[in-house]
Order: structure tokens, then sequence, then C-alpha cells
């Protein structure tokens, strides 16, 4: 059965399948905040209290990561903008510019160059004017032309699909989950040992209440960690596999994308490496970023490979 090829896959549908699945992941995301929320004004014993601390937070960590990103990212890979002058520049330059007028972009992102050895690539941007791709050194020496177009090409379909501005927002409600998760930690300790909650308050049964809340108290921070993390690993995959579904539709051409993450297949970065390309939080905003299947930003590269060969 493993011999018989798979039926070929249209990009515009893929683009559609991961985009589905990206939204249902992030609202995911979205009802556990609502729910630690609530459970926050449970413990107060007000849930609407609970509601506006949630909401409130909220309001103010997810524009304050999505108005600074830009300068963030270009900070922790001191990025500079692409030289004319240089021929490897240049050229990747040209191929910006026509992949923009390709993809219908009513301006041409900025091209950043990133001092790295490393192969590798990003792009960033709320939207279209505010937009930029990031290649490495590495990256300009490594690719012929055709290989560099579809790395490209994968980063001008994040642009197209707003994945940064998605990306930025999953990072504030992952932040916003974990500041939710320490307060519950503090009042769960406070009532457990205070004897202030409600369940602490029923003489039948408020030693074992106690116990509880301050076992919830203990265990809500990691196991929101794990579960916020995995969810936005999730959606980084997702997010990849329809980047590559529109480098083969603005390209026409699967090949050149699938021969460059074959050159970028290789071992698990090691820190050093990992500093280079500005540390691990650049991890999902990179084309490629090796790690454990589990814990990994991306899809293995064989896999994305299968899926672009049989991919028109």
């Amino acid at each position: 059965m493993n011999n018989i090829p798979s039926a070929p896959l249209i990009a515009a549908e893929e683009v559609r399948s991961n985009f589905i699945k990206s939204f249902f992941l992030v609202g995911i995301i979205v009802a556990l905040v609502f729910a630690l929320s609530y459970y926050i004004g449970y413990l107060l014993g007000d849930i609407r209290t609970g509601l506006l601390v949630g909401a409130g937070i909220s309001l103010v960590l997810i524009p304050l990561q999505i108005m600074t990103a830009k300068w963030m990212i270009l900070t922790m890979t001191s990025g500079r903008k692409a030289n004319p002058d240089n021929l490897r520049e240049r050229r990747a330059l040209h191929i910006v510019e026509g992949l923009a007028v390709s993809a219908g972009l009513k301006r041409t992102p900025e091209l950043f160059i990133i001092p790295s050895r490393i192969p590798n690539a990003f792009a960033s941007g709320m939207d279209e004017n505010s937009a930029f791709i990031g290649v490495t050194q590495g990256l300009l020496e490594m690719m012929d032309d055709q290989e560099l177009e579809g790395v490209i090409a994968h980063e001008v379909g994040h642009i197209i699909h707003r994945d940064i501005m998605l990306n930025q927002l999953v990072v504030g409600l992952i932040t916003v989950l974990l500041v939710l998760a320490l307060i519950i930690e503090h009042l769960g300790i406070l009532g457990a040992y205070s004897g202030n909650s409600r369940r602490s308050r029923d003489r039948d049964s408020g030693g074992g209440a106690a116990a509880l809340l301050l076992l919830v108290a203990m265990l809500i921070r990691p196991l929101t960690m794990l579960v916020g993390t995995l969810l936005q690993l999730g959606i980084s995959r997702k997010r990849e596999y329809a980047a590559d579904a529109v480098a083969v539709r603005l390209c026409s051409y699967n090949e050149g994308l699938a021969r460059a993450l074959e050159k970028l297949d290789g071992d698990r970065y090691d820190s050093d490496d990992i500093r280079e390309l500005g540390g691990e939080n650049m991890a999902c905003m990179y084309i490629n970023f090796p790690g454990g299947e589990l814990f990994s930003t991306h899809p293995p590269i064989r896999e994305r490979v299968r899926r672009l060969r049989n991919m028109y």
C-alpha cells in the first residue's frame, strides 16, 4: 500500500485546508484564555471580574506584541538592507520585485540581509506596507536562481496571508495565557492556605478541597505552557504548508523550492547556530528550523518535499 502514489495536490486547495486548520487552533487558544479568565473569576467569587481581568490583559499585551514585532526581529537578527551594488544581493532584489508583481502586491517588500553563514530566510510585517523579507548570507551563497526564487516565493506567501500578524497574535495570546496562569497560581496558593476559597469553607470537605486547589495552582502554569507551546507549534507547521503551496502557485514550478528545502535539510542547530539566527524566539519565523518532531516549529522537510513534488 505504501508504494501507491498519493493523489496530486492542488495548491489552492492546500492553502485553504491549512488556513482552516490554523484558525481552528487559534480558536482553541482563545477558548483557553476565556476558560482561565472564567476560573480566575471563580476563585475571586465574581465571574465578571475574572473575565474583565482576562480582557484587560489581552488588550494590553496583544497590541504591544504586534506593534514592536518588526523592531524586535531586526534587532535580534542584526539585519541590514540589501545592497544593489552587490551582485548576489541584487539578484535577490530582482527576484523579490518579480514575485511581488506576480503576487499582486501593491508594494515590493524590503529585503534585509542577515549576517549569518547558515542558509535560511524569513518574512515579517503586519501588512503589505510594512512587509519585509530577510535572507541570510549563507542562503544567497548556497542557492541557484530557481531555488532562491522558490524560497523567496515561500516568504511572499507568508506576506500574502499575513502570517506574521497571525504569528504575533498567537504569541500575544500565549503570553496572555501564561499571565492568567500565573494569577491563578497565586490565587490558588493564597486560597488554599488562607481557607478563603468557596470550597475550603465547606467543613465536610475543606481539607480535600484545599489540597485539590493547591494541586491545581501548582500544575496550572506548566500545563498552560505545554499546551500553549504545542498549539503554537501546530499553527506554525500549518502555515508552512500553506506558504509552500503559494510558492508553487507563484512560480508555476515546484522543483525550485523542493530542491532548496533538500539543501536546507540537516542536523539540529547548535547553540551558536541559533544565536546567529537571532535566538529561539525566531524559530517559527524561518523557512526551516530543525528540531524534535513534536516540538518542531516546522513540518519534516521530507514531508514538505513530498507534498511539493506532488502539487500543481
